[in-house]
């Protein structure tokens, strides 16, 4: 399983980063032999599950991978990393030495502070690809946190509301944060996650009509003005509208933005910044917006490089839809994330992460 899984992810890259990559996954299968999960699996299977996100939702490249099998391997006993430093080099066994030292840290050393946490992580690697493993590692738990007991399940979504989703959001994870919140969520408040999921369940096919009479007649004016692009729908996840409903102590029903329609433009990055207002013009010649709503991360981005633009327009029913309008490029960093983007790129420094290493 572990070499299928591999192969295709890494089918690209040399043959030597594909081995040692297979030298460290068989190093962890020898030392996690005969330990189990919750459920009774193997608990190689946690590592390769962190390696698959880690790979294939963060898109890092293969020495980061590596460094979770060997910080599995070792995780309590860091010595055994220094025999291994000539296999795998300094690089990638710093990163798993880091990642034991971070794993040992307790909740309540944080107290359950976003930013005590950061400050740590930092102290013990300036690497970010090593909080990027942690946030995966941390994700992969929560996906399957019905191994754990009850209090165990409570205890995880508790940290992971209070530390990790904040992390993710900061480096602008913003799929992992939204995740982290929803399964928190569902653990750490049952009764209000199942209400709000049932009421999603139940408008779901009233969301996709909004969605079709909102589009159909600016289908043909975007065509023609050639412009080629791609409509996403985005449902707020269950966590957001709870917040939003606290905050503003309104039903669900009375939550105007529940799902926001997503223009994604195909062009080159000079035109970018004109081709989204274009769209922009076309959408609110044809509805109404809400000109306080305007949100332009275009002209300034986010710190943690997110960029679109966010307006909020009313149709003839009067129903109201947020609409955002970004192109492919910035699409990509605000699904994958930022600091993603710079791992993939294999670029060493870049303007987000130093910003978020730096405030410490």
């Amino acid at each position: 399983m572990i070499y299928n899984l591999l192969n295709k992810i890494y089918s690209d890259f040399p043959e030597n980063e594909r081995e040692l990559l297979k030298s460290a996954f068989e190093f962890a299968r020898k030392e996690l032999y005969g330990k189990e999960r919750g459920d009774g699996s193997e608990f190689i299977s946690h590592a390769i599950s962190v390696a698959e996100i880690v790979a294939g939702e963060l898109g890092l490249m293969p020495g980061a991978v590596t460094a979770v099998f060997l910080h599995e391997a070792t995780r309590g006993n860091s010595q055994m990393l220094e025999p291994l430093k000539r296999e795998f080099g300094n690089e990638i066994i710093l990163m798993a030495e880091s990642l034991n030292r971070i794993s040992e840290i307790k909740p309540k050393d944080t107290g359950l502070q976003a930013d005590n946490y950061r400050k740590l992580i930092v102290s013990y690697s300036r690497d970010p690809r090593v909080t990027l493993i942690k946030l995966a590692d941390r994700l992969e738990i929560m996906r399957n946190l019905d191994n754990f007991s009850k209090t165990q399940q409570v205890k995880k979504a508790t940290e992971t509301l209070l530390l990790y989703a904040p992390l993710a959001h900061q480096l602008g994870l913003y799929n992992m944060k939204s995740e982290m919140e929803d399964l928190s969520f569902r653990y750490t408040d049952p009764e209000h996650y199942r209400m709000i999921t049932n009421k999603l369940k139940a408008t779901e096919k009233d969301r996709e009509n909004l969605m079709h009479q909102f589009v159909k007649p600016l289908d043909e004016k975007l065509k023609s003005s050639g412009l080629k692009y791609e409509l996403k729908s985005r449902t707020k996840t269950a966590y957001s509208i709870w917040k939003k409903m606290q905050a503003q102590q309104i039903s669900f029903e009375s939550i105007a933005d529940v799902f926001a329609m997503r223009f994604i433009i195909d062009c080159e990055l000079e035109k970018e910044k004109e081709l989204c207002w274009q769209v922009y013009s076309l959408v609110t010649e044809r509805y109404v917006p809400d000109t306080k709503r305007l949100r332009d991360w275009i002209t300034v981005p986010k710190p943690n490089g997110y960029e679109s633009l966010h307006t909020t327009v009313s149709n003839d029913d009067g129903a109201v839809i947020e609409v955002q309008i970004r192109t492919r490029r910035m699409d990509e960093i605000a699904e994958s994330g930022h600091a993603a983007h710079w791992s993939y790129k294999g670029v060493k420094r870049e303007q987000g992460l130093d910003a978020w290493l730096g405030g410490v």
